[in-house]
């Protein structure tokens, strides 16, 4: 009986000797899988900071500045601010106050670059009187300058106002316009895509017009009204090369929009009839591609005539 006793004791000593030395025994440290490294894959670049919100100074009575923030990068030729100042007449260069002017077209005002910021751009405008009977002070959009002026192509399209910077009342169009409805104080805004964000470069083009058949007495000089020029400016002149035909050669990037008109206003101009309504009106507008050479054929008489073709109107019987 003792001896068995002793076996027992003999035999959980063991086991506990056994249980000690695996528990406690030092783990051998994992040699590291390697993993294979693409060495073809161009590593991510870092994130570009933000930058903070400028403080700009306030404006002087009648006046208001406009703050707005891009995309880096995303500059193209300049950009303007295209609208009123009155919600009736064009902007002008005398309603202009701020270091980089207006551009050389009566409808389009640069903005300058907020100190040495990347993405911050201001302008300051000498506001009008309200239109329509409502406080509408200020309506337009920003946009990019491809050539030498604002073309709508590059309008700011996802955008929004900054509230908690503004100090001046403002409020969106149903057609997107920003609109402020004060006469003093600034308004913020960040812009985050534009409806073309790429600058075009600009290239040649020649384009001829196969015009309408003109009226005896009625032929002029012809010239290209389009977005690259202010919609006509005696800039862009056409040549008569043949009979209902004339070229103009101009450099412009794509998305240009134009018509042919006569030198120096609508009066001469192309008209188009509209079969649904059964009346003649203006051409829509041609737009530029890529193809350097353009042929616009308006020699279907049953579509198209020169305005100052048209047939006169019958006289009204006198009552």
């Amino acid at each position: 009986m003792k001896a068995n006793k002793l076996m027992l004791a003999a035999m959980l000593v063991a086991g506990l000797t056994m249980a000690f030395n695996t528990s406690c025994k030092k783990k051998e440290k994992d040699e590291p899988i390697p993993v294979p490294v693409d060495t073809t894959k161009t590593p991510d670049p870092d994130p570009q900071p933000g930058e903070e919100t400028p403080e700009v100074a306030d404006p002087a009575e009648g006046y208001v500045t406009m703050v707005i923030q891009v995309p880096e990068g995303v500059e193209c030729n300049g950009i303007a601010f295209k609208g009123t100042l009155d919600g009736t007449a064009w902007t002008g260069a005398d309603q202009y106050l701020g270091e980089a002017g207006p551009t050389d077209k009566d409808n389009c005002i640069k903005f300058a670059k907020v100190g040495d910021s990347k993405v911050w751009y201001s302008a300051t405008f000498k506001v009008g009187t309200a239109a329509w009977g409502e406080e509408i002070y200020l309506a337009g959009k920003i946009c990019l300058i491809y050539t030498n002026d604002g073309s709508w192509e590059g309008q700011a399209v996802d955008w929004a106002f900054v509230d908690d910077y503004s100090t001046v009342d403002h409020s969106q169009s149903g057609d997107g316009n920003i609109q402020v409805n004060g006469t003093t104080g600034k308004l913020y805004i960040t812009v985050d895509h534009f409806q073309m964000s790429e600058c075009a470069t600009p290239q040649e083009y020649k384009v001829t017009f196969k015009t309408p058949a003109w009226c005896e007495g009625a032929e002029v000089d012809l010239e290209v009204a389009g977005s690259m020029n202010g919609w006509g400016n005696g800039t862009i002149l056409c040549t008569k090369v043949g009979d209902q035909e004339y070229t103009a050669t101009f450099t412009t990037t794509p998305g240009a929009e134009f018509k042919v008109r006569g030198v120096g206003g609508w009066d001469v101009e192309i008209q188009s009839y509209n079969a649904e309504t059964g009346e003649w009106g203006g051409c829509a507008n041609n737009t530029l591609g890529e193809e350097a050479e353009v042929v616009v054929d308006y020699t279907d008489a049953e579509l198209y005539r020169w305005s100052v073709c048209a047939p006169a109107e019958p006289e009204q019987p006198e009552e």
